[in-house]
């Protein structure tokens, strides 16, 4: 048996009346206590905000599940758009790779290479140019 004070788990009690529990209901009440502080600084840290906050965001939100036909045409994509991006010159494919899957910007891509921006702009569009030729043929 263990001994709980009731007022830890009933803050508006007047005065904290001391209960003799077994082990099993001691376990479940303080498992259930660190859910709730879990839920509290969740919602303290990530904010809490309302679905009716902005129009859309609840269609946002709360998609439906994918389906496996979903799940598995995703990753053939995935892997065509990979093997599409293989098969372009090595500079184009890093650039766009970087640019597009990572999000490094083009201004960070030009300074990290050591050309104009404008360099690695006109060739990450000849790479996705020929992307699309290549993912045209294959798909």
């Amino acid at each position: 048996m263990t001994t709980i004070y009731l007022k830890r788990y009933y803050p508006y009690l007047p005065k904290s009346e001391p209960l003799a529990v077994t082990d099993e209901i001691a376990v479940t009440l303080s498992i259930g206590g660190r859910l709730g502080n879990s839920y509290q600084r969740r919602k303290r840290d990530n904010d809490e905000c309302s679905l009716e906050a902005v129009a859309g965001y609840e269609a946002q939100v709360c998609r439906p599940p994918l389906t496996p036909e979903e799940i598995v045409e995703g990753r053939e994509l995935r892997a065509a758009l990979y093997a599409a991006i293989a098969q372009l010159p090595p500079v184009q494919a890093r650039r766009v790779y970087a640019h597009y899957i990572i999000g490094i910007s083009k201004a960070d891509l030009a300074r990290a290479d050591g050309v104009d921006r404008s360099v690695v702009c006109r060739s990450i569009e000849r790479g996705l140019e020929r992307l699309k030729n290549i993912l045209e043929k294959s798909l």
